[in-house]
Formats: structure tokens, sequence, C-alpha cells
């Protein structure tokens, strides 16, 4: 693969974060169309893909953006805040697509990189099963989750290989060789394209395969050694940080409107409502600095040639469960406090309440993530 040494600025915008906010209007106007489709339109994949933010972390020399892990949190909450299941597929196919391109070999990246950059997705959990062949293995397996696989050229899967299961392995394959079940018929997110699918038994050269945890990556910016559990909490936060900045948006908007009940001041003017919007727009502001703060700490970490710590990885994995946490409670006050305005559908604070609580359903963010991170971060304070 030759290095690209001079490329146009997409959009005329080079950073990607302020490319994400132009597209904004864009991505909201199509937010209906998308829901009923259940996945990603064709024009917006084509907006997303002509603004390049699918590849905002594949290596420069791969003709992606390079990105640092702090931009894809922004360019993630920019698009969230426009429409969250637009930005929850985005976020999927942007650490999966600058993850294989840190990691895969040069004869991979030739194919999934070379005349067109492929969009990659795909669920990674090991529920697949693979067996050692001659040049790679024989992979299949049935997957839940895969979001963004609905305008992806390839699909991934995950297995336990080796002669004891001990190697967590991710297997790409074209997708004209994957079964879609449909399947997603959902609360919220309803536009992901989270498919399940199934992979028919078929041979995966050994080029497009790659460990899914302790992978060293072949080629790219220090964001690759970040790993890919670390980008996708980014992607995680990023989503939260979207949809409660969202939520505020439009509780904005319906209370700048002025009307209220009856006998009764304005909401946005009572006191009652003043000191409580404060107080949880500080503690969801709050939460977003740390995300910002521990992403920032990883990313210069690696920057700096040194490898990211425990304690580092487990404030990532807190960081990015509480602002899913705050998010939900932010939503949750805008929408309480949007009054009847906030219930009529269709609306767009009504979404956000339906996105954010799917959001929170997903493993990254589970409880347990606080429960593994305590003893990390309590060790901390041992001075």
């Amino acid at each position: 693969m030759t290095a690209t040494t001079e490329r146009p600025v997409p959009l005329g915008i080079a950073d990607p974060v302020e490319r994400a906010r132009s597209l904004a209007p864009r991505i909201r106007e199509a937010a209906d169309a998308v829901h009923e489709n259940g996945t990603m339109t064709d024009d917006v994949v084509k907006l997303l893909s002509d603004a390049e933010l699918f590849w905002v972390l594949l290596p420069a020399e791969l003709g992606g953006g390079n990105g640092e892990i702090t931009q894809a949190l922004g360019v993630v909450e920019e698009i969230c805040a426009a429409d969250g299941s637009i930005g929850w597929s985005l976020m999927a196919n942007m650490s999966v697509t600058g993850f294989a391109g840190g990691h895969c070999t040069d004869a991979a990246v030739e194919t999934l990189f070379g005349s067109e950059k492929s969009i990659i997705a795909g669920m990674f959990g090991p529920m697949g099963k693979v067996a050692e062949a001659d040049g790679g293995y024989t992979a299949k397996g049935r997957f839940q989750f895969g979001s963004g696989t609905g305008h992806a050229h390839w699909i991934g899967g995950g297995a336990n290989a080796g002669a004891n299961g001990e190697i967590e392995l991710i297997f790409l394959v074209p997708r004209d060789k994957v079964e879609f079940l449909g399947n997603w018929d959902v609360f919220g997110l309803s536009g992901t394209g989270s498919y399940d699918y199934e992979i028919p038994e078929q041979f995966v050269p050994r080029d497009f395969t790659v460990k899914r945890v302790g992978a060293v990556p072949v080629r790219g910016q220090s964001t690759q050694h970040l790993g890919l559990q670390i980008m996708g909490s980014a992607g995680h936060a990023a989503v939260a940080m979207g949809i409660g900045k969202r939520a505020f948006e439009e509780l904005h908007r319906i209370l700048s409107a002025g009307k209220g009940r009856p006998g009764v001041p304005p909401i946005i003017e009572q006191q009652l409502f003043r000191h409580e919007f404060a107080s949880m727009e500080a503690r969801f502001r709050a939460a977003r600095a740390l995300c910002f703060e521990v992403f920032d700490d990883a990313q210069q970490t690696v920057n700096r040639g040194d490898a990211v710590s425990d304690l580092q990885y487990m404030r990532v994995r807190q960081a990015s469960t509480h602002i899913t946490r705050v998010g939900a409670e932010a939503v949750e006050f805008a929408y309480t406090w949007s009054g009847s305005k906030g219930l009529r559908t269709p609306n767009a604070l009504a979404r956000c309440v339906q996105d954010m609580h799917a959001a929170t359903q997903h493993v990254y963010v589970d409880p347990t993530t606080m429960v593994n991170a305590a003893p990390s971060v309590l060790k901390s304070y041992a001075g």
C-alpha cells in the first residue's frame, strides 16, 4: 500500500469535528427516514462517506483521517446530537474500520482500503466457531447486534481460537457471504441496522483475522495502540454526550415557546426549574469533561510510546459508564420538564428518551464495569 501524500480536505473542512457539525442539519432532516428504514439510508451513507467520517480513525497511509481518540469522541457527539441512531452506527463503523486498518496485514488492507475504502461492521464477541485450516481458518457463526451492518462492505464475527480457546479472534468476510436475519424491532436506536446475521461456514484467509484483545498494530497513528476496547468505549461515551446535548436543546426550544399551564409562571421562569436545571446541566458537563480527560490521558500515553496502564483502562470504562448513566438522567430531566410537548409524538425529545435508554443496555456500559474499575481506582489513592 503506497502512502497518500496529498489528499483533498473533505468538504473543505480540515477538523473532523467541525466537519461533523457542518452535517448536523442534514442529518436531522434525514432522521425520520432512517428510523423508518431501520438503518442508514443511501443518502446518509453518502453524506458521511463524502465527509470521510467513517474513516476518522483509519491510518493516513490507507487514506484515513489518522485521528486521535478525542477527535472520534467529538465527531460521534456531534452526529448523535443530530440523531442518535445515525451517530451510533457511525461510531460502530468508525472504531471497527479504524482498528482493522491498523491491525490487518498488508494483503488484507490492500483489499479493504486499496482502490476504495471499505466500511466494516460486526459483533465480535466469541459467539462463532473457527478451526485451523491451511492458510487460515474455517469459520462460521450466528451473531446479534450487528450495528452498522446495513451499509457495511465487510462483516466481522468473533470466535475463540488456539489449542485451549485462549485467543479471541476477529474474522472478516465480504458482505455477499453473510446472511442477514433482520430481527431489529426495538424500543430505541431503531435506525442503527443492528441486525442478527449468520456467517455460513467458509474459509477465511489468515490475513483477514486479527486478535480482538492484545493485538499489536502493524501501521498507523499512535491511537491504534489504544486497542479496540478503548476505541469502542469512546464511541459509547460519545453517544451519551450527543444524545444528552440534544435533549437539552429540545428542552430549551420547548420552554422558550413560552406556553405554560394556567395560573402559574412559565416553567423557564420558575425558580425550582432553574435550580434543578443548573444542577443537572453541571453534572452532565462534569461527566462529559471527565470523558475527555481520561481519553486524552490515554491518548497522550500512547503518543509518548508508552502502554496504557490498567488504571487508565479502568478509568476509561468508568467514565464511559458514568456519562451514560448521567446522560440518561439528563434526558429524563428534559422529558419531565417538557410537559405535554414531550409526550406528543413525533418529537425529537421523545426519540432522545428512547435512544438513550437503549444505549444504557449495552455491555460496554454495564454496571459491572464500575465493579471491575473500583479496585484499581481505589488503589490509586494509596499514595
